[in-house]
């Protein structure tokens, strides 16, 4: 049988690849050499490549090649690029310093990308293994690329230009990248993308989009650049607006994007998008890895929907520690500390190591759910079992897990025991805890404490203003009220959003702007009408106390959530769920309104405030009216 006539340079990848034994690795070398293939700058160049980049990363036969055979560039850069891009990227440096000739545009340009990668791991915090001391960080690595760049003539280089665009970028260093960029006569596609993401990843999005707009020609990277960077800044329902003009624009939808996608529908509660998120996937075929499968487990759990979230979860075939967390952590915030702490030991069983996110969702889950005894063995487990110093955030935790059961002196003698300075999160758990007990003193000192950290902290106010109004202390409330004023300090104005037919509605207290508010008005009386046969009425104790009674009551039915409850009932079909996100903690009025309107209307509405979420059906709450 005759052999295939291919050029002999293709097949040196997959022949390399294919000797993961030295013999067979020194067979084929010497194959090559009796061949003369070796002889061919550019053959030598891609064998070098292919025992680099092979699964076997056969990198010292690589350096033994090299001095062997006539100096050529080509070679070398070949092992440049190939280490940059390989699962080491810090070599390349050590792989630059050892060259044998002048490096080019192409030498610096490779350096570059080991140099963007070492940033990009960095930036995700994922440990790659680099040849260099580790106090050596990867800026310190980007800045001599870049310098030697500069040394050596190359600066000028469009390649190397948008690859130092690219690697502030990726540092986060938005001010160093729009210097590299503002040097570039005609930046190329690459280049533009690059300074898209380094501004939208910096939280300059406004910017980002206008160099977004002004671009010709977009292709899939600048897309997931800018939806990335909307999501990053909070704003996803402007990445999800995005998302739909990239697939009007027919740019590929890869897995970079729908994480992205995912991610918004997770901020604002968008459920029927984050479905169609999932819907897609499938419809591709697309596999579902680590990455999309935590995605999707995270949307689906701050969507409220926790049994669409464990099924993801048990159907993965492989998790990793920020998988397990998210379900977790999904099972917490639903207030079902049990199935939580069930999850948790299943991790432990399962040989994965919980980190610090672990241990918060874990103690928050417990302290959702009353758990206190369970709670306080999680606390005591960080550092006895595991070797994790415990952060400020679990301490936190503990002292909400106590002051939420009512245990306020245990809350205090932990607070005074603390190994170190209590937090703003620590002061913060003590004044939720004096509200939720109404504890007036015990609130006011914790406020003074809060307010030592943070001065202008609002909604430190309001809690100690709510606490004084519940118990009929007006000068308390006046008095908090007048710090306000004289800090300037303002109350964050609430807001609740509910998706219909995939389009995502956004209420403001007392907005009257919906262009169905006649009909939202309309049915706002009609629940009035049905709940007050019930025994409702309206818990004022929270409004301000310098206005009339009738005038509180006017005030309280014009909460977004109950504008969102009621625009629910009459846009979505009966028998479905509504369901409700809050950007602030839902009030004690809201809660009994929305348990009441469950049973009367016969509806489940599920709620996500800013602490938990509140499942709602038949008249009660999954929180147990503890939170």
């Amino acid at each position: 049988m005759r052999p295939l006539l291919r050029d002999p340079a293709t097949l040196l990848p997959s022949l390399a690849a294919a000797a993961p034994h030295l013999h067979l690795l020194r067979a084929l070398h010497a194959h090559l050499l009796v061949s003369g293939r070796l002889a061919t700058p550019s053959h030598l160049a891609a064998f070098v490549a292919s025992l680099v980049s092979s699964s076997h990363h056969h990198l010292d036969y690589a350096r033994l090649v090299l001095p062997g055979r006539p100096a050529t560039l080509l070679a070398h850069n070949a092992l440049l690029r190939a280490l940059a891009r390989g699962p080491r990227p810090g070599l390349a440096f050590a792989a630059f310093r050892g060259l044998p000739l002048p490096p080019d545009n192409y030498s610096l340009n490779f350096l570059v990308r080991a140099a963007t990668a070492l940033a990009a791991a960095a930036a995700a915090e994922r440990p790659v293994p680099v040849p260099v001391p580790a106090e050596v960080s990867a800026r310190l690595l980007a800045v001599s690329a870049h310098g030697a760049a500069v040394r050596l003539g190359h600066a000028a280089d469009p390649h190397v230009q948008s690859g130092v665009v690219s690697m502030y970028a990726a540092l986060g260093d938005v001010a160093a990248a729009r210097a590299a960029f503002a040097e570039i006569a005609c930046p190329d596609l690459v280049c533009v993308t690059a300074m898209v993401g380094a501004l939208a990843a910096g939280g300059e999005v406004d910017a980002a989009r206008d160099l977004f707009d002004g671009m010709p020609l977009r292709d899939h990277v600048a897309w997931n650049a800018m939806i990335s960077g909307y999501v990053h800044v909070g704003r996803s329902r402007e990445a999800l607006r995005l998302f739909d003009e990239m697939q009007r624009a027919g740019a590929a939808v890869g897995e970079a994007t729908l994480v992205s996608v995912l991610s918004a529908c997770a901020q604002i509660g968008a459920l029927d998008h984050g479905k169609w998120a999932h819907w897609y996937m499938r419809s591709q075929g697309m596999r579902l890895s680590i990455t999309l499968g935590t995605a999707l487990v995270d949307m689906y759990s701050k969507c409220g929907a926790v049994a669409a979230a464990m099924e993801v979860f048990e159907s993965m075939g492989e998790r990793n520690v920020y998988t397990w967390t998210s379900a977790v952590s999904g099972l917490a915030m639903n207030g079902m500390g049990l199935e939580c702490l069930e999850l948790f030991e299943r991790m432990e069983n399962a040989g994965i190591q919980p980190n610090g996110v672990t241990f918060v969702a874990v103690l928050r889950g417990c302290s959702m759910a009353g758990l206190v005894e369970e709670g306080q063995a999680c606390f005591d487990s960080i550092k006895k079992k595991h070797g994790v110093d415990p952060w400020l955030e679990h301490y936190g935790c503990m002292v909400d897990l106590y002051g939420r059961a009512g245990r306020l002196d245990d809350a205090i003698n932990f607070i005074n025991d603390m190994p170190v300075e209590p937090h703003e999160g620590v002061w913060g758990a003590l004044l939720n805890a004096s509200r939720i007990h109404n504890n007036v003193e015990l609130g006011k000192y914790a406020l003074d404490k809060l307010l030592a950290i943070e001065s202008e902290n609002d909604a430190a106010h309001v809690l100690l203003s709510n606490t004084y109004a519940e118990s009929q202390n007006w000068k308390g409330v006046s008095r908090v009220r007048g710090m306000m004023k004289n800090k300037g300090v303002k109350k964050v104005p609430g807001w609740s959003a509910i998706e219909v037919d995939g389009k995502v509605h956004e209420f403001f207290v007392g907005g009257k702007s919906h262009p169905r508010y006649k009909e939202i008005e309309m049915m706002l009386a009609e629940m009035s009408r049905r709940l007050k046969p019930e025994g409702y009425a309206a818990n004022t104790k929270e409004v301000l106390f310098d206005i009339e009674e009738e005038e509180k009551e006017g005030a309280i039915s014009l909460h977004s959530e109950k504008l969102a409850l009621a625009f629910g009932l009459i846009a979505l079909p009966e028998g479905v769920e509504i369901r409700i996100v809050k950007n602030l903690r839902v009030c004690r009025d809201c809660h009994d309104y929305t348990k009441l309107v469950s049973k009367v209307f016969d509806r489940e509405i599920i709620m996500r405030d800013r602490n938990r979420f509140h499942h709602f059906k038949d008249g009660k709450c999954s929180c147990k009216d503890y939170w």
